[in-house]
């Protein structure tokens, strides 16, 4: 292939929530040697497993936390707090604090008796934190504009919100099916975060004006997938890949312009991975 002009989205690389709890794992670490993580610390396979050869023990369960010393790591995205209640352990929470002031807001909320929407996915850890907080019968998870049609519960209050990661597309679309419903009473807050709706805005941008659109990050990373599904709408040569050892000659043939934008959870040193596979191949 000829030499590509390369696009990098300057929305690239950590998001202030994942530096910060990078960092405060960091020291933890430092200080305690070894530390439980409830789930992933972040959404991004290559980090986690440098974080675990440091010391951090990724677990599922309380009952696999083996040390006397019980330190756990609440991670970025947060946890339902029934999942610790009444345990006595020393809590390190790298919660983000954008996800923490959604969790506030969901406690008002479930305090003055709004039924809570939220628009997310029902599978991701801050979702079901989420639920966790406004209570499995206070609450529901729409996921795309369909299910919003088809709801019909007839709360008298309902409140809409959103997981931080969702894509602002989205839950518009949601706001407007759900305004339909007729209720007494329906409040609304756009809780996506400001570095995702800007991330999203920027690498669609990119998106239409190169040949080829690559995102870089953990396949289980929501934010990473939106962000690709997102890039994917106007540029079908769109590719999701975890490092550069994902990337193929195939992808990029005949691709004179190539862009690249990362999720949230991707570490700087992924984007210069695959800017030198990229010239790998123009060799």
């Amino acid at each position: 292939m000829n030499k590509a002009k390369i696009i990098i989205s300057s929305n690239s690389g950590f998001c202030f929530g994942v530096k910060r709890a990078l960092g405060i794992a960091r020291r933890v670490l430092r200080k305690h040697g070894t530390i439980y993580s409830f789930g992933p610390i972040i959404h991004n396979p290559q980090v986690v497993n440098g974080f675990s050869g440091k010391g951090l023990k990724i677990i599922k369960t309380l009952k696999e936390i083996k040390s006397k010393k019980r330190y756990l790591l609440i991670p970025s995205h947060g946890i339902s707090p029934d999942a610790l209640r009444g345990k006595n352990i020393s809590r390190i929470d790298t919660t983000c604090p954008f996800v923490s002031r959604v969790q506030k807001i969901v406690k008002d909320l479930r305090e003055k008796g709004y039924f809570i929407i939220i628009v997310g996915d029902r599978k991701h850890p801050e979702v079901k934190g989420l639920v966790g907080m406004a209570g499995k019968n206070s609450c529901c998870v729409l996921a795309d504009k369909k299910e919003a049609k088809r709801f019909n519960l007839k709360p008298k209050k309902a409140a809409l919100i959103s997981q931080t990661t969702a894509t602002l597309a989205n839950f518009k679309e949601i706001l407007s099916e759900i305004g339909k419903k007729n209720f007494m009473e329906l409040i609304s807050f756009n809780t996506v975060c400001k570095n995702t709706i800007d991330r999203q805005k920027e690498a669609a941008s990119i998106a239409e004006k190169v040949d080829a659109m690559i995102i870089i990050g953990g396949k289980n990373s929501a934010n990473t997938s939106k962000l690709a599904r997102t890039c994917k709408m106007v540029n079908k040569n769109t590719y999701h890949i975890e490092s550069g050892r994902d990337l193929k000659l195939k992808f990029l043939k005949d691709k004179k312009n190539i862009g690249i934008a990362t999720g949230a959870s991707t570490p700087p040193y992924a984007i210069d991975e695959v800017v030198n596979e990229i010239r790998r191949f123009d060799n």
